[in-house]
């Protein structure tokens, strides 16, 4: 077998080398870069095993292309299509520290009037809680935060940070409706307990139940 360069080995060479390139000893927060650095070489490695496997029993040169082509394509879009963003617009002096999307409710407006979505941005109301009839499974998987003024929560622009907190179900006069919830916080973001994940659930359905009621 003559190995010879294919779009896997190529991308995977490049990685590794641009890895090297742009390594900064003296970056801060060294772990997290440290382990970012290791998984990017370590991708790069990978790739090139897998190449060589391609290679080694794949049907002829033109045969190894195609299935690389095709692996490529399809991981990359799967890789645009997990990276799909919702823009949620909060208050610039926020009254709590949760965001909460409450999904399933009756009546309630849709997140997106597109079927299929790649993003979106949607008002929060002031008391943070965002009520909507679109399922909890077809929301996006990413988020983005930004106040009402425009300012991107999580920069150097603004003081208020927020991390990923609960997803859980809310049981109102019968029904249940699952809920996904954020936590903010200005300053430094964000640590919780168990404690804080039950005192949500109990919050929302002292706040909610009553507007949860279905109608007759």
């Amino acid at each position: 077998m003559k190995y010879r360069p294919t779009p896997l080995n190529i991308l995977s060479t490049a990685l590794i080398g641009w890895t090297i390139w742009t390594y900064n000893p003296k970056a801060e927060g060294m772990g997290f870069y440290e382990l970012a650095v290791m998984f990017f070489i370590g991708s790069g490695v990978c790739g090139i095993i897998v190449d060589f496997v391609i290679q080694k029993f794949s049907k002829g040169y033109l045969g190894a292309l195609g299935i690389e082509t095709t692996l490529i394509l399809t991981l990359g879009t799967y890789y645009a299509y997990s990276q799909r963003t919702k823009t949620l617009i909060i208050s610039d002096s926020p009254t709590s520290n949760y965001i909460v999307t409450v999904y399933g409710v009756k009546d309630k407006p849709k997140l997106t009037d597109k079927f299929l979505s790649w993003s979106y941005e949607v008002k929060v109301p002031e008391n943070g809680i965002l009520l909507t009839s679109t399922p909890f499974g077809t929301d996006l998987p990413q988020t983005k935060m930004v106040s009402y003024s425009g300012t991107e929560l999580n920069t150097d622009k603004s003081d208020w940070g927020w991390i990923r907190f609960s997803e859980d179900e809310l049981a109102c006069n019968g029904q249940t409706y699952k809920y996904r919830s954020w936590m903010i916080n200005k300053e430094f973001c964000c640590g919780y307990s168990s404690k804080d994940v039950d005192s949500l659930r109990l919050f929302l359905q002292r706040q909610l139940c009553g507007e949860l009621m279905p109608s007759r």
